[in-house]
């Protein structure tokens, strides 16, 4: 109903003394009341006009007349006269509480009824708890009930608890996942023409055009800024600046001033838009190309612990890249990652009960490219399970469930993707180069022209 309506909230309210406003009055003459029971006697108590027996010096002297010395009316009248008492000079100024003391002794005494006082310290509590309650109670609406904050989610499915950023929308297509997500003002003038392309659990990413050089950049900014996201943000940057590979995605420029971004390159779409399954050639061209990112980067020393879809990104070429090393971990550090995370469908034994399998590393990625291989061929992961305590037990105790597809290489491609699945690290390949050479050993072709 709109404010103006007729019968509308401000009509239907009218002539009726609000909750708040009688709570406001009743403190305003508790107040009233307690300053006249505290003040009002203090200030009589040194007021200059409070009664006091003066003693004036008065001599009375007896002799004749005024006129002639002659009687009055048969009565001598007597001489009066009166000195008054010279006031001596005030030598030293006293302050109001020595007077008030000084002069206690020879002031009449008030006498306040019992009534009055128990009336004046009632007024002054329930001033006071007039007062804390509404210190208490201030961040409650007008009628006395908590104000609700309603949030509005941007509609994208991996969005975790995200609320739609306020401000105007900009270049932004409409319908958008995540459409309310706005540009960080602050990037405006380094980045062109920003559009919002794809939000993750901590990070939103912007098709954008750098200023300076004229590219079509992809810009990677936090949806919040908090210990988690930022932590998250930093290992992205330490670790994702010392790749370069033609199937990982390269980093033009990150900084944490004036916001933290990443500015990095940018491809058109990932294997998460992909319409699955796919045909062997293509699916065993994209896992060879992934693979020998990682291969490269386990060289490095740095694993990345969260190979899925949404994180091979497919260059205009067709070439598979490898994005977001937030969730990455250097060989070389003995600590376990600050940051818990991987996606549930794609987690190896080890993400679920480390203390079981050991601590995630080379062989966990290669665990991963089973999965994401077994999910191109077949159009699912091998374990499934409608909680998440079951796809837990399942992880790490089922025998992976790997559907059969039309290929010509189903036995061998199969038999990969078992021993990339295998509960024990150890049982996994040795390494990813090890995998990379076991798939090229099937001799299937894979020119790119068959990836696109």
């Amino acid at each position: 109903m709109s404010e103006g309506g007729a019968g509308g909230p401000m009509n239907c309210c009218a002539g009726k003394k609000h909750p708040s406003t009688l709570t406001q009055r009743a403190i305003g003459v508790s107040f009233i009341l307690l300053l006249v029971f505290l003040i009002v006697p203090a200030a009589a108590a040194i007021s200059p006009y409070s009664p006091r027996i003066v003693h004036d010096h008065i001599t009375l002297a007896a002799g004749p007349a005024v006129q002639d010395n002659e009687p009055v009316m048969g009565v001598i009248a007597p001489v009066i006269t009166v000195r008054p008492t010279p006031v001596p000079a005030r030598q030293n100024r006293t302050s109001i509480l020595q007077t008030v003391v000084k002069n206690a002794a020879g002031r009449p005494k008030v006498t306040i009824p019992a009534s009055w006082f128990i009336l004046g310290v009632a007024v002054s509590f329930i001033g006071l708890g007039a007062i804390l309650y509404l210190l208490i109670h201030r961040g409650t609406g007008s009628g006395g009930a908590p104000e609700k904050i309603h949030r509005e989610s941007p509609g994208h499915p991996t969005v975790i608890d995200t609320p739609a950023a306020a401000g105007p929308e900009r270049q932004i297509p409409p319908g958008t996942p995540g459409a309310m997500a706005e540009f960080p003002k602050a990037l405006e003038k380094r980045f062109l023409s920003p559009v919002f392309i794809g939000e993750g659990g901590l990070a939103r990413v912007f098709r954008a055009k750098n200023a300076k050089t004229g590219m079509t950049v992809a810009v990677k900014v936090p949806i919040r800024f908090d210990e988690i996201t930022g932590t998250h943000f930093t290992r992205d940057i330490v670790f994702w600046q010392a790749l370069e590979h033609e199937n990982i995605i390269r980093v033009f420029s990150s900084n944490i001033l004036p916001v933290p971004y990443i500015e990095m390159e940018y491809a058109p779409s990932s294997l998460a838009t992909l319409s699955l399954p796919v045909p062997e050639e293509k699916a065993i061209g994209i896992i060879l190309g992934v693979a020998r990112g990682l291969a490269y980067a386990h060289g490095k020393g740095i694993v990345h612990r969260d190979i899925k879809p949404e994180n091979i990104l497919i260059a205009a070429d067709g070439t598979p890249k490898i994005t977001d090393w937030g969730l990455g971990k250097a060989l070389s550090d003995p600590r376990k990652s600050s940051i818990i995370g991987f996606s549930p469908s794609y987690a190896a034994p080890e993400q679920v009960a480390p203390h079981r399998y050991g601590t995630p590393g080379p062989a966990t990625d290669i665990y991963q490219l089973g999965m994401l291989l077994c999910e191109m061929l077949t159009g699912s992961v091998a374990f499934t399970a409608e909680g998440m305590h079951d796809l837990n037990l399942a992880i790490l105790s089922d025998t992976p469930a790997v559907p059969r597809w039309n290929g010509n290489h189903v036995a061998g491609i199969r038999e990969i993707i078992m021993k990339c699945l295998a509960k024990r690290p150890e049982e996994r390949y040795e390494s990813v180069t090890a995998l990379i050479q076991a798939i090229e050993s099937l001799g299937i072709i894979t020119q790119k022209e068959k990836i696109k």
